[in-house]
């Protein structure tokens, strides 16, 4: 299961790179613009904000965003440093989302849909705790649902720490990179 998580997380970079390439090349100006509007509006602080929210909470839309707000605004003088600070913000929700998981997973009606997944998932899960969270970390599915699952799943707090600190911060690096180099590419 875990190769075909791993092959999962492949093909989601490629869409990924391929989209921003995309969107890079045929939006450069509009992007542009429309970043430094937000920074403008909201701020860095804002952008914190929306992440925070969106990584604690389950919501369809990615940190990547942010990301691309950072590479193509006025932010991006300073990059590593925002960068730095969106991924420890990201790790800070998921530890939220684990602890609203936690406290989920006590409502028997939620018990009730945990026991409709597949057993194979549940499994996965307990066997590979750190590595289950380690693949939802770095890959542009919701992370947050993988927070709760921990969390009603009732995997140590510890274990969910340790494999968002070493995987999700860096995430942010490479998905940042991935976002530059695909506008340097096309």
């Amino acid at each position: 299961m875990i190769s075909e998580n791993l092959i999962k997380t492949l093909i989601a970079l490629a869409i990924f790179v391929l989209t921003m390439a995309a969107i890079g090349y045929l939006f450069e100006e509009e992007l542009e613009a429309g970043t430094n509007w937000i920074v403008d509006q909201i701020g860095f602080l804002g952008l914190c904000l929306i992440l925070l929210v969106t990584d604690t909470l389950i919501t369809p839309f990615p940190p990547d965003v942010l990301l691309l707000v950072i590479a193509k605004s006025s932010l991006s003088e300073h990059w590593f440093m925002y960068v730095s600070i969106l991924g420890v913000v990201s790790c800070v929700a998921g530890m939220l989302g684990w602890g609203i998981g936690r406290w989920l997973g006590h409502f028997g009606f939620i018990k009730r849909i945990l026991g409709e997944l597949e057993e194979n998932q549940r499994e996965f899960i307990h066997r590979y705790g750190f590595w289950a969270i380690a693949i939802g970390s770095i890959t542009p599915f919701p992370f947050s649902v993988t927070c709760w699952a921990a969390g009603m799943m009732a995997l140590r707090g510890t274990t969910v720490l340790a494999a968002v600190l070493v995987f999700r911060i860096p995430r942010f690096f490479l998905y940042y990179w991935l976002i530059i180099a695909a506008s340097r590419w096309f």
